[in-house]
């Protein structure tokens, strides 16, 4: 009896041996294999009917480099407006133009506003490197007085990837005649 399990002992251990081995050459061959693999954190994009506007929006991971030189870049001929003194009730409207500098297409995904008095309007499209559009924004001055400042980031496939424009302006309590 002794000899039989001494012998399923080594049998046991025999196989162990044989699967710890396939295991260690897996994990080695899966670690030169991703060793081997260099991303520099951007993809080259060419537009076509197929590409969608996902594709184009590159996150790199945490550490990873990045080429800014090929990076999407976003130039506005002005950040800041100021509409003066407005009435109570005005809809104040302003375009602020920008160009792609960049060497990618650009891509604005969100325009986010300080308060839904701001609306903002864009080109939902890729804009392809020096292409010139614009963004509009519209502001409700009802139930707004006094000095105002309206903060709008304009996210997009760019490094940095958010860039503030503000918009300011007096909004008057009472109506002059």
């Amino acid at each position: 009896m002794m000899n039989n399990d001494v012998h399923h002992s080594s049998f046991i251990i025999h196989h162990l041996s044989i699967h710890l081995v396939i295991l260690c050459s897996l994990f080695i061959v899966s670690c030169t294999q991703n060793s081997e693999k260099k991303d520099n954190g951007l993809q080259e994009i060419k537009l076509d009917d197929k590409t969608r506007n996902a594709d184009i929006i590159r996150i790199p991971v945490a550490g990873e480099k990045i080429d800014t030189a090929t990076a999407a870049k976003i130039k506005f001929e002005a950040t800041v407006y100021d509409f003066g003194t407005a009435k109570k009730g005005d809809q104040i409207k302003h375009v602020y133009k920008f160009q792609n500098t960049g060497k990618s297409p650009l891509l604005i995904s969100d325009i986010r506003t300080t308060c839904g008095c701001t609306v903002p309007t864009w080109n939902k499209t890729p804009i392809e490197p020096g292409a010139k559009d614009e963004l509009s924004i519209n502001f409700n001055t009802e139930g707004k007085y006094d000095k105002q400042i309206k903060y709008i980031t304009v996210v997009a496939n760019t490094i940095p990837s958010e860039t503030i424009l503000t918009l300011s302006g007096i909004v008057a309590r009472k109506e002059n005649n």
